[in-house]
């Protein structure tokens, strides 16, 4: 009894100690800054996933969900294919609480390549693996005016297409130490199937309540044998989506209507999904060449197009439709785009998308126990945009009526070598030691569009002989309208590398505490190195509670991408409704240097955690974790800088297209500091129920970011600042229950999004988006052993968020407010079958 006592006493005082120092930072933090935010997430793990090996975030091999010292969440194949979507963003903020992702309709490349944010952090601070091996980011930098995602370049997580996942791990807490650059907010690791039989085919068809937005989708995965001692796995979708339209007629169109203007169109400015098709490939293979050494290859390849529309151009008001003079002769003949498009026009804006990889390694002992896992990895993301129904303006009536915008594309390469060795200490196990070596390296080239996409034409300045003084000029804009073409002085390719050494060790002290510790040398040839460590300890004080938390720095790197992107696109003036023209230019432009750009450095984070873990019986876990997460020298655009004529003459000088009409500049830097933090709570419960087997789960996430050092750069942007803090909801959590008999399965869940608001310049533009629920549900039917039927529902109750009251935006015809987490497109219903074979 006092040896029982004793030890009780010794795991009281570990686990004490392990709390008060991870939490004190943040407590004292907490106490002088007031509070602070941040988000989570857990997804519904069935009993026998609860006892899956995980990868991520660990160099062992031996180590389950519910014994990991870091919060892991399991989602299983079976989950991430019974959807109304195939779409992975989707998914994943369906399955996961503290991740939030918008569909966009007329913000440029963000449209095709959906940014995602992680605990209300950008996509590029989250890392994504497949099979455990870095994803390739895509081509896109994000350029939307929308603050938390804005400037980021993460990976494009619609090029996986759900068939082929096995399952996915998602790791909440930081692990830089583990993986270098990016792993600020958590990791996603999607682990392909390994199947080397059998078949699944699945076809799905769907429309919203509204009854456009017709989506079709097949799927399928094959297992093949490779040898006696391989696999090759495959799995293809193919994916067919139309428009969704969700917007009032423009009142300035239908004015024109009323007035029997011809040719205006009805809607003027859609507000909707674009409409997109999508083929996608990945393929999975290993085979053991023999007892100590095995082959393992993945890749894929994946085709998207979409199209979307964009703001309309109004014949009266926009100064495209301007009357410019086609001689010098005073009465002469003149020329205005009202001839062409006499009611207006909306340019139809397009991308193309081709995504490939492909990952080669071997594995096995090289001596006794030591392991190693050597590979390379190369990865390719192309956008090519394509604008149409618009015109250069500055070209007159030799203007075409659609353009070759150009292109970006990323390309990364991968060197890895992983050593793992079981070291005997004379404790309970081996402690797991681990080291290695990365190189890697990363371009980012930009292609121009075709030379009338970006052409300063003849009538971009011409002098007017038909008023009163013949010195007098008018002017078209420069650059097809909606988004100028890249031009040839934004075109390049810019490239670096890096390389990284790692050690790790970690494992079981005793049979009731475990942990480990990691450190990460990373050095960049653009900003030199950098040095990242994590500890992390758990302290189990029986089968049913333990506790566990971690104590980690991390950074991200700034992106080939952010130093070097030039833009232009449109913005809404939140007081008068009219669109202008703002332009983006890379930090080492001399405009930008005028305005005090820097060369970009790397963020850096310093991350906390503490959880509880609860198992007061075998089929029910309750997990509550806490993280802090305060991230140092955040990259972002500046706020607007209103630019001067010589300034704009500057611009011109350097050939930057549209660079006359830009009304103010952006431009990346470092330009604030963050504090993320909050918690998130998870219970899942497995029960019998009839003839099957029912899971009940519940989880809440709070996260609360804030603003707490604003460089010079964004200090006067009030919408910016308070959108970083409040733009996504602080709260999101979700009910769900899925049950599967021997014929009847159902499932259904209820997810929640707290309040969340859309600031604007001004206290007057600003409206706050209520609280919403959806509720998605799905009844299927085993008709044979083989076949399976399934009809439902995603938000069944056709909820739509709250409408728009803004002047500014009612002007451009939007009925809801557009940026809301829930969408706007109401109910949507689907029909879905399933052979396996």
């Amino acid at each position: 009894m006092k040896r029982h006592k004793a030890r009780l006493t010794c795991r009281l005082a570990t686990a004490s100690l392990l709390t008060i120092a991870l939490a004190w930072p943040a407590l004292a933090q907490t106490a002088t800054e007031g509070p602070a935010g941040s988000q989570g997430a857990e997804a519904s793990t069935s009993a026998a996933e609860g006892q899956e090996i995980i990868v991520t975030g660990t160099r062992r091999n031996d180590l389950t969900a519910a014994d990991s010292p870091t919060p892991i969440d399991i989602i299983s194949s079976a989950e991430l294919l019974n959807q109304g979507t195939s779409d992975v963003n989707d998914i994943l903020r369906q399955e996961v609480p503290s991740l939030n992702v918008q569909r966009f309709t007329s913000n440029d490349g963000s449209v095709f390549t959906r940014p995602y944010s992680l605990r209300g952090l950008p996509p590029d601070q989250t890392l994504v693996l497949v099979n455990g091996k870095r994803r390739h980011r895509g081509a896109t930098v994000q350029l939307s005016n929308i603050p938390y995602i804005r400037g980021s370049q993460g990976p494009d997580l619609a090029t996986i297409p759900s068939i082929a996942i096995g399952q996915l791990e998602v790791l909440r807490d930081g692990a830089s130490a583990n993986y270098g650059s990016d792993a600020i907010a958590g990791v996603l690791n999607f682990r392909l199937r390994t199947e080397r039989d059998g078949a699944t085919v699945i076809a799905r068809y769907g429309q919203f309540y509204e009854g456009d937005g017709k989506d079709y989708l097949l799927q399928g995965n094959v297992g093949l044998p490779f040898t006696d001692q391989g696999f090759v796995n495959i799995s293809a979708e193919y994916n067919r989506s139309g428009i969704t339209s969700r917007q009032n007629q423009r009142p300035d169109a239908q004015a024109l209507i009323d007035q029997g203007v011809q040719g205006v169109p009805v809607p003027a400015q859609r507000t909707g999904n674009p409409k997109a098709e999508a083929a996608r490939l990945f393929v999975n293979a290993g085979v053991d060449l023999n007892d100590d050494m095995s082959f393992y290859s993945f890749g894929n390849y994946s085709w998207t197009a979409g199209t979307t529309a964009f703001f309309y151009r109004n014949p009266v008001t926009n100064p495209l439709f301007a009357s410019v003079p086609l001689t010098q002769t005073p009465g002469g003949p003149r020329f205005t785009f009202r001839t062409l498009f006499p009611g207006g026009f909306s340019p139809d804006f397009s991308a193309t998308i081709r995504d490939a990889s492909l990952v080669g390694g071997l594995r096995g002992n090289l001596v006794g126990d030591l392991a190693y896992d050597l590979s390379s990895s190369y990865g390719r993301n192309n956008v090519r945009y394509r604008i149409t129904n618009t015109v250069n303006p500055s070209l007159g009536p030799n203007s075409p009526t659609e353009f070759r915008a150009g292109e970006l594309e990323q390309r990364e390469l991968n060197f890895n070598l992983d050593l793992t060795y079981p070291l005997e200490l004379g404790l309970a196990k081996p402690l797991n030691l681990a080291g290695g070596l990365e190189y890697r390296r990363e371009t980012w080239e930009v292609t121009p569009g075709q030379l009338e996409s970006y052409q300063v034409g003849p009538f971009a300045s011409v002098l007017d002989p038909d008023t009163p003084n013949p010195t007098d000029r008018v002017g078209l804009p420069a650059g097809s309208s909606g988004f100028p073409g890249l031009g040839p002085l934004q075109a390049g390719t810019f490239s670096r590398n890096n390389w990284a050494a790692y050690a790790a060790l970690e494992g079981d002290l005793t049979d009731w505490l475990s942990g480990g510790i990691a450190g990460r040398y990373e050095d960049f040839s653009d900003f030199g190195s950098t040095f990242t460590w994590k500890v992390n300890g758990r302290v189990e004080f029986s089968d049913a509670i333990a506790v566990r938390g971690s104590v980690n720095t991390g950074f991200r790197a700034p992106t080939p991408g952010q130093s070097n992107v030039s833009s232009t696109f449109a913005n809404i003036n939140p007081l008068t409704g009219e669109p202008f023209i703002t332009g983006i230019v890379s930090p080492s432009n001399p405009v930008a240097l005028l305005f005090g750009a820097r060369p970009l450095r790397p963020e850096k984070s310093f991350n906390i955690a503490a959880g509880v873990v609860f198992t007061p019986m075998r089929r029910l876990t309750l997990t509550i974790d806490y993280f802090n997460i305060k991230v140092e020298n955040r990259i972002g655009l500046s706020g607007g800088f209103t630019l001067t004529q010589a300034q704009k003459n500057q611009l011109i000088a350097a050939g930057i297209p549209g660079g006359g009409d830009f009304q103010t500049i952006q431009f990346f830097g470092n330009a604030f500091d963050s504090r993320t933090q909050g918690f998130d709570a998870v219970l899942t419960y497995h029960f019998g129920l009839f003839d099957g087997d029912a899971t009940f789960g519940a989880n809440v996430n709070y996260t609360k970011n804030r603003v707490i050092r604003a460089g010079p750069l964004i200090t006067g942007d009030r919408e910016r600042l308070l959108e970083l803090e409040n733009f996504v909801p602080d709260w999101k959590g979700n009910l769900s229950f899925n049950y599967q008999g021997e014929r009847l399965g159902f499932s259904t869940t209820a997810s929640y999004y707290g309040k969340w608001t859309d600031y604007g310049p001004n206290l007057a533009n600003d409206q706050t988006g209520g609280a919403e629920i959806l509720v998605d549900a799905e009844l299927s039917y085993k008709l044979t052993d083989a076949f399976t039927l399934a009809v439902g529902g995603s938000n069944i109750f056709d909820n739509y968020p709250d409408r728009e009251v803004r002047p500014a935006q009612l002007i451009n015809g939007f009925k809801y407010l557009r940026f809301s987490p829930i969408g706007f497109n109401g109910g949507f219903w689907y029909v879905r079958g399933t052979a396996k074979f």
